[in-house]
């Protein structure tokens, strides 16, 4: 275990080292210094908005989670969706074999009943973002909560 230690590490810093948009401007400055001022200003926010490209959006907020392709009669689009996630917990009755000790110190199963807490995660788009064919944004979704 101890010889992995290191490349967890290395690991861990590569995946932390991108998840913030200065990391990204900071690994694509060319893209980022062809960007206008007040773009530039919202990506280095970590905003997006209408008529950004691609290349501005993957700085503000990084690899999307999934992308989906979208046809309609005006033709296709690229939408990519960043996903979150809710966990919740819930208590739940189950029925249990137990191996117990009696009284005369003999072994024995019994059949009770025990309170299991049950963790569930969904994960959901909380944001998704359209590209026309010249790869500039025309939509932005975002759930309201």
């Amino acid at each position: 275990m101890k010889r992995f230690l290191p490349i967890l590490a290395l690991l861990a810093i590569f995946v932390a080292g991108c998840a913030t948009p200065e990391a990204r401007i900071k690994k694509n400055p060319e893209i980022f210094n062809a960007l206008a001022p007040n773009i530039q200003e919202n990506v280095r926010k970590g905003n997006i908005d209408i008529g950004y490209t691609q290349d501005a959006v993957m700085i503000a907020l990084g690899q999307p989670n999934r992308q989906y392709t979208r046809r309609t009669d005006a033709g296709t689009a690229t939408v990519w969706a960043y996903t979150g996630e809710r966990v919740s917990w819930e208590r739940q009755r189950a029925d249990a074999r137990i191996r117990v000790y009696d009284a005369q110190g003999r072994r024995r199963t019994v059949s009770d009943w025990v309170w299991v807490d049950v963790e569930r995660r969904q994960e959901y788009d909380k944001m998704r973002v359209e590209f026309d064919t010249n790869n500039l944004v025309t939509a932005i979704e975002t759930i309201e909560r």
